[in-house]
C-alpha cells in the first residue's frame, strides 16, 4: 500500500470518525439543549456529554420539499424518528433554497406541479393540508419547528448547491469550481441558513457539505 493510498484510507477513517453518530441513552429534551465541544466530545450546558443518534431526512431533492409529506402527516414521522431511537434529524438542503429568492419564494403547491407531481399534491393535500401554501423555506422551516415539538434535534445539512439527487462525480455539485459548487454562493447560503435558524433552540449545528468529489478535487494539497 503506497503513502498516497495510506493517506487516503486514513483521511477515510478520520471522517467516518467524525460523522458517527450515537445513541444517547439519557433522553434529554431537544428544545433545552444548546450544544458545545469540550476536546473530543459534543456537551450540553452542564457539560454532560451528549451523544447524537440521526437519521437523514431529504429535501435536497428538484422539488425542494422535504421527502415523505405526501405519505404522512409531518408529526406523526417526527414522532416516529422520536419512537425509534432517535434524538437528531440530519435534514438535507440545497443551496439554492437560501440564496435563489425566486425558487425559495415558490409555494409547495408551485413547485410540485412545476415537477409534474400532480399525485403528490393530492396526497400532501390529505397529509399535510396546510403545506401546500407555505413557500418551500417556510416549509422547511415548519419541518425542523415539529421535529422540535418532538423533542429531536437537527443538524442542517447542506448536501448540493443545485437541487438534485446526490451523488455522482459529473453532477457539477461535487467539488469548489465545478458547474454548480461556486464557493461564494455557497459561503453565502450557509451564513443566510445560519441567520435563518440561529433562534431556533432545536437546531445544533450544520453539516457544511456532503461528499466531497469528483475530477476537481486535490487532496494532495490540502490532505497536508
Amino acid at each position: 500500500m503506497g503513502p498516497s493510498l495510506l493517506r487516503r484510507v486514513a483521511l477515510c477513517v478520520v471522517l467516518a470518525c467524525a460523522c458517527q453518530c450515537y445513541h444517547d441513552r439519557e433522553h434529554r429534551q431537544a428544545m433545552a439543549v444548546t450544544l458545545s465541544t469540550s476536546s473530543r466530545w459534543i456537551v450540553d450546558e452542564a457539560g454532560r456529554r451528549v451523544k447524537l443518534a440521526c437519521v437523514n431526512w431529504p429535501s435536497h431533492l428538484e422539488p425542494v420539499v422535504t421527502e415523505g409529506l405526501g405519505r404522512q402527516p409531518v408529526d406523526v414521522i417526527s414522532k416516529k424518528v422520536a419512537a425509534m431511537g432517535f434524538n437528531c434529524v440530519r435534514l438535507t438542503y440545497p443551496i439554492a433554497l437560501a440564496t435563489n429568492a425566486s425558487l425559495s419564494s415558490l409555494t409547495v403547491l408551485q413547485s410540485l406541479r412545476a415537477h409534474g407531481l400532480a399525485e403528490t399534491v393530492a396526497a400532501v393535500e390529505v397529509n399535510n393540508l396546510g403545506f401546500l401554501d407555505l413557500t418551500l423555506v417556510d416549509a422547511f422551516r415548519a419541518v425542523v419547528d415539529n421535529l422540535g415539538e418532538n423533542d429531536v434535534m437537527v443538524i442542517l445539512d447542506n448536501h448540493v448547491s443545485k437541487p438534485g439527487w446526490c451523488c455522482s462525480d459529473d453532477d457539477g455539485n461535487g467539488f469548489f469550481g465545478d458547474q454548480y459548487f461556486d464557493p461564494d454562493v455557497w459561503v453565502q447560503g450557509l451564513s443566510n441558513m445560519a441567520t435563518l435558524f440561529a433562534d431556533v433552540p432545536n437546531v445544533v449545528g450544520m453539516s457544511l457539505r456532503n461528499e466531497l468529489r469528483g475530477p476537481r478535487q486535490n487532496t494532495e494539497d490540502w490532505y497536508r
